[in-house]
């Protein structure tokens, strides 16, 4: 098994290099974690605000501002400033006014109470410190009637992926996240390295 690659796990979880970004964006990546079913989960419609949280380097950004359209709006959410300079950039390369970057962690987005119609997180959910607090703000921002598609890592170690031990499984996941109010609404498998949970807020 490739789990010891050398160097895979020294560097900072956080630490986004130059290497880093362009992995993010591996045309290989579609096979093992291919985008379609986790943007069908989501299921923007045009005039949707769409809260991408942990956008990364926009991998769901970008597509889902063509989903929701002129009319509509992308909050590209994430902590680190290469990813939101890297976000930045390509939205205006490719005049995309819907998509608005924001520079913040999980637990304050700065958005307003009942704002937004769906949220994704894309293999963040472990990494997220202050969980509890970023659950509430989740609730927080969206509308009643509002969907939150959560995908992570499947807990296996012939999976690569972050270390075994810091995954979850979708169960943890459900538990944490309906303690807060949520309803959840579906699961689904989006590829072989990951799973899926849909949840509404009532």
């Amino acid at each position: 098994m490739a789990e010891h690659e050398p160097g895979h796990h020294h560097h900072h979880h956080h630490e986004w290099t130059e290497d880093h970004l362009r992995h993010l964006e591996h045309p290989d990546r579609e096979q093992w974690m291919p985008r379609a079913p986790v943007l069908e989960a989501v299921d923007a419609r045009p005039g949707d605000k769409v809260a991408d949280v942990g956008a990364g380097v926009g991998w769901l950004t970008f597509p889902l501002a063509m989903a929701v359209g002129a009319s509509g709006r992308v909050l590209a959410i994430d902590p680190s400033p290469d990813a939101v300079r890297a976000l930045r950039e390509r939205s205006q390369a490719d005049h995309l006014a819907q998509v608005e970057v924001i520079q913040a962690r999980a637990e304050a987005t700065h958005l307003p109470a009942d704002y937004v119609d769906r949220v994704v997180w894309h293999t963040m959910y472990h990494d997220v410190e202050g969980r509890p607090s970023a659950i509430d703000e989740m609730f927080r921002i969206m509308k009643s009637g509002a969907r939150w598609v959560v995908v992570d890592w499947v807990k296996d170690e012939s999976v690569n992926g972050p270390p075994v031990a810091i995954r979850m499984h979708p169960e943890e996941v459900e538990e944490e996240i309906t303690a807060h109010g949520f309803i959840k609404v579906g699961s689904f498998t989006p590829g072989p390295v990951t799973w899926g949970l849909i949840f509404e807020k009532p």
